[in-house]
């Protein structure tokens, strides 16, 4: 048998350096692509955040309104009851409603929304208030009717009890 050489004469080699510049090149592209998502995702991230916070500080900022108001009512009617009610439900900040012992308002700026409510506490329960609801949500959420009036959020499911066959005893008892 003869053997033949094969004789590799500069042009594979160009192809080769070609192939490999070019492999470097989508990565180095792919490696831009993905930092640039990476930021923008973070940039998200930063303005969603800030946007959550605000709602929150404007969320202890009502708070601290209504508490103003409530700890002039309790200068009043130092018996606190319905009378002290009576005279919150006048003073009330703008955007708050009264219903029974809780003071439920709203915070968002239409992409977000921040629903809360506290219940205003008899004197000496170890405070004014006591928040009830501190949701966080888009207004697709709150218009929802699962979450109608936020009456049924949270409440236990009523579930039908377990037959034999489901538990897997199928009649048996177990012996202990």
């Amino acid at each position: 048998m003869s053997r033949k050489k094969i004789a590799v004469g500069p042009g594979a080699s160009s192809l080769i350096l070609i192939a490999v510049v070019l492999a470097l090149s989508m990565l180095t592209m792919l490696t831009m692509l993905s930092a640039r998502s990476d930021e923008a995702l973070a940039l998200r991230s930063l303005q969603t955040r800030q946007e959550v916070y605000g709602l929150f500080a404007a969320g202890e900022k009502s708070l601290a309104a209504l508490d103003a108001e409530l700890a002039a009512c309790l200068a009043e009617h130092p018996e606190g009851g319905e009378a002290c009610l009576a005279a919150l439900a006048q003073r009330l900040p703008a955007g708050m409603t009264l219903r029974g012992d809780e003071v439920s308002w709203s915070e968002g700026d239409g992409e977000r929304t921040l629903e809360c409510a506290v219940r205003i506490l008899a004197p000496g329960e170890g405070g004014r208030t006591a928040w009830t609801r501190h949701l966080l949500g888009t207004p697709e959420i709150w218009e929802d009717e699962g979450f109608d009036d936020f009456e049924d959020f949270g409440e236990p499911e009523e579930t039908e009890p377990e037959t034999e066959e489901e538990n897997g005893t199928d009649g048996e008892e177990t012996g202990t």
